[in-house]
């Protein structure tokens, strides 16, 4: 029942242990008031009819003879009695012979009692008068009248009223005293259950040290005790979990400080290996310029494919670590996808055609040549990574980038892509494992054609950075198909003009580049290749050195060339003092392009908030140089 489920412990237990006392006693005190009532009522009846049946015989002489002061002396007689209002004597014809009542008005309903006069034989045994009679033998007596009484009920009714008074007090003592017994029982009763309730809260609350008084000896008893054994064992948990979260935490600091150290390393190797590299090969590309004979050209080239190997090396090492620690950032800018599926796929045709091999590139799609919304870069590293892998294992046959990209309802273009070749192949139970960093298809793979083994790793990671699934089916010696989905805003064709950058380089060829670098390797490396390329070189050691020229008004230059790592002040500060001193002197700014060792997405971001137009890493390449001079000279 609800009533036993509502409430306090305490009022629960109050109406658990008064209930069946009130029913009880309801039940009892209802028995016994109405066996009361009906012992009165008999009563009642009982006096009634012996005052009339008594009255009666006393009448029989009057109604014979007729004397009505005799009836009349004997109803008044008969008045005195209690509760008797009225009497009357009535013939046998029913007609009125006497009545008398007594002179007070009756209180309440009146009960009407009757008895009947009967005319009595009286046998006469006396011999000395011979008046001895006869017995007559008859049933039926004959009727002389009739006795009425009218008796008053309120004194009946006043008992009535005073035992059904009693009745309900003694009840109600009966009822307070069960309420009160229950009350103290309850209360002895929902003590405990309180306190281990509030116990039990203050552990919920994170209060462990709550402990319980015992002082019973029975099952409330024992369950207080097993609430303080509990209470025991979860503060003995609690502080292991402490000691457990503070190793934790000491461990993620560790592991955290751990990462940053390497994040730190990886970015100074990076710099002090792109820093002697950058000689290397752009001593080696301006080794190709001059005359050479077939076997030093044969040299140069080894060595030059050699050091792009280790260069790419470097490279999957560092993006892996930036993958790792989710340390870089997608661009959202727009750009023409149709004209980046080409540019990536030329970058490859004199491999293939040295290979023997051939490429072909397949795209179709609608609208023909959209214009998206998204990082560039990404998308063009994971088709690398995917083509130099496909050339990497393909030793004759084909290799195909197959590229189709259609609308969705909800107006983003869903590019995917194919890369498809006919190598070695990867046996299926592998496949999957490609993925993870440094895997290969077993030993002998990465012996012969070398690699990390982070390429698809990395790729991967970046495709689904970008909200998008990299997968791949094979067979081992008919090849592998890898296919690339990824979404992207569609834009219009009107923002492909943001990829041009703000400032209007101008287009005079005889003004000289200016070339701000500290190192003297680099420092050649680049003055060698502009030179190579017909262009003049300023050069400037420092930031204040380049200052100074370029506030010098009798000194224009093209183009600069700035590295962001400077002796006095890094290249970012220099470049916007350089926007702010054009700004004042109002003339137009030269475009700057950043130069770093780093190639870290931070200092791309930063070179582009600087207000710079380009981002060069090193080694720089004569091709790369070739196409940025092209595109603002």
């Amino acid at each position: 029942m609800n009533i036993f489920r509502r409430g306090s412990i305490t009022r629960r237990l109050i109406t658990i242990a008064l209930l069946p006392a009130i029913l009880l006693g309801v039940t009892l005190l209802g028995y016994f008031t109405h066996v009361r009532l009906e012992a009165l009522d008999r009563e009642m009846q009982t006096t009634g009819q012996l005052i009339a049946d008594q009255l009666a015989p006393a009448t029989e002489y009057g109604v014979i003879t007729g004397n009505l002061d005799l009836l009349r002396n004997l109803i008044k007689g008969s008045l005195r009695m209690p509760n008797v209002h009225k009497i009357e004597v009535l013939d046998q014809d029913g007609n009125l012979l006497a009545m008398e009542q007594k002179t007070s008005v009756a209180q309440g309903p009146l009960r009407l009692f009757s008895a009947q006069i009967e005319r009595q034989g009286i046998p006469l045994h006396y011999d000395l008068f011979l008046l001895n009679t006869d017995v007559v033998e008859d049933h039926q007596p004959q009727q002389l009248g009739q006795v009425r009484i009218s008796l008053s009920y309120q004194s009946f009714v006043e008992r009535q009223r005073s035992i059904l008074f009693r009745s309900l007090l003694l009840g109600a003592v009966v009822l307070l005293a069960a309420l009160l017994l229950s009350t103290r029982l309850a209360r002895a009763f929902a003590r405990p259950l309180v306190e281990m309730r509030k116990a039990v809260q203050a552990l919920q609350d994170g209060r462990l040290d709550t402990r319980l008084e015992i002082r019973e000896r029975n099952q409330m008893g024992e369950l207080m005790a097993n609430i303080n054994r509990l209470a025991t064992t979860l503060q003995q948990a609690e502080m292991q979990q402490h000691n457990a979260m503070t190793e934790l935490i000491n461990a993620r600091e560790q592991a955290e400080q751990a990462s940053r150290a390497k994040s730190d390393f990886l970015a100074m190797m990076s710099h002090e290996l792109r820093t002697p590299m950058n000689g290397v090969m752009g001593m080696l590309q301006l080794l190709e310029t001059t005359e050479l004979t077939n076997e030093q050209v044969e040299y140069c080239r080894i060595a030059s494919e050699s050091t792009e190997h280790l260069l790419k090396v470097i490279n999957d090492i560092l993006d892996f670590s930036r993958v790792e620690r989710e340390a870089f950032e997608l661009e959202h800018i727009p750009f023409d996808l149709s004209a980046l599926l080409d540019r990536t796929a030329i970058a490859f045709e004199y491999a293939t055609r040295k290979k023997g091999l051939s490429l072909s590139v397949e795209r179709n799609g609608q609208p023909p040549t959209p214009v998206v919304l998204g990082d560039p870069t990404r998308l063009r590293q994971i088709l690398v990574n995917l083509l130099g892998n496909a050339l990497k294992f393909t030793e004759q046959g084909l290799i195909q980038l197959s590229a189709h990209w259609q609308v969705d309802a909800n107006g983003t273009l869903q590019l995917t892509c194919r890369v498809m070749d006919s190598g070695i192949g990867i046996a299926p139970e592998r496949l999957e494992r490609m993925f993870d960093a440094f895997q290969q298809g077993d030993s002998s793979t990465s012996r012969r054609f070398g690699g990390t083994g982070l390429g698809l790793s990395i790729a991967r990671n970046f495709a689904r950075k970008m909200g998008g699934e990299l997968k791949a089916t094979s067979q081992p010696g008919q090849g592998s198909c890898f296919i690339l989905n990824l979404p992207f805003e569609l834009t219009g064709q009107a923002q492909a003009a943001m990829d041009i950058p703000p400032i209007e380089a101008a287009r005079v060829g005889t003004l000289p580049v200016l070339l701000v670098e500290d190192n003297p390797v680099n420092q050649m490396v680049m003055e060698g290749m502009l030179r190579s390329l017909a262009l003049p070189v300023v050069l400037a050691e420092d930031a204040q050195q380049a200052m100074q020229l370029l506030k010098d008004p009798t000194q224009a230059f093209s183009i600069i060339f700035m590295d962001i790592l400077l002796p006095d002040m890094n290249g970012f500060d220099t470049y916007r003092w350089y926007l702010q001193h054009c700004a004042d002197v109002h003339i137009q700014p030269r475009p700057c392009i950043a130069l770093t060792a780093s190639a870290s997405d931070e200092d791309r971001r930063r070179s582009e908030e600087a207000g710079m137009q380009g981002f060069l890493s090193k080694p720089v390449t004569r091709k790369a140089l070739r196409q940025v001079l092209e595109h603002w000279l």
